[in-house]
């Protein structure tokens, strides 16, 4: 999860109008999803097929619910959990990401840079498959203390810029550079 501050409180209420992704934004976000997708599974080694074992959705600000908008992060993966199908005795857990359009903006407007759209999305989205997988394979739990997650936010960093080593993307290794530099707190808060 990235921590951004859009009220300066750092909580959704006081939020104005909070502005959706355009059409434009969403089909960078595809293409984000894309390229995250395929270095998380480069570096976890899973085929397409074997995502059917890691199951989550992607969803923008224009299809949250309003106790999944957060008025700080850039993201958020949520747990959630299907009710069973049909002759099964077992609900199915299943992880939303959860792009807050809104802090995303915002901070591409604070930079002034729309050339970072593309590359912070990458790397927003690689974080958070990179936690579904990691959750999946017990290797962090869900529920977990203040000072875990943490730890596991900076362990999640390191793999998240593993992954998308081999990724070139104009401005993505300034996106690493500033998180490295500036901790999950700042992230969004500083200057990139």
């Amino acid at each position: 999860m990235f921590i951004f501050s859009a009220d300066g409180k750092g909580g959704a209420k006081g939020m104005t109008q909070a502005r959706l992704f355009s059409i434009a934004e969403i089909s960078q976000v595809a293409s984000a999803m894309e390229v995250a997708e395929e270095a998380v599974s480069d570096h976890f080694h899973i085929s397409d097929t074997a995502w059917m074992r890691y199951p989550y959705e992607l969803r923008t600000l224009a299809e949250l619910s309003p106790d999944e908008i957060n008025g700080r992060a850039l993201a958020q993966v949520l747990r959630l959990r299907k009710p069973p199908r049909p002759g099964r005795l077992r609900a199915q857990d299943f992880f939303r990401i959860c792009l807050q359009d809104h802090n995303l903006l915002g901070l591409i407007q604070r930079e002034g840079v729309r050339e970072l759209m593309l590359p912070l999305l990458t790397y927003v989205l690689a974080h958070e498959l990179v936690h579904v997988v990691r959750f999946y394979r017990f290797h962090h739990l869900f529920e977990a203390e203040p000072h875990e997650r943490a730890q596991e936010e900076a362990t999640v960093h390191g793999i998240t810029g593993q992954a998308l080593n081999r990724v070139r993307l104009p401005h993505l290794d300034r996106v690493l550079t500033f998180y490295e530099e500036h901790g999950e707190d700042s992230f969004a808060t500083a200057t990139c």
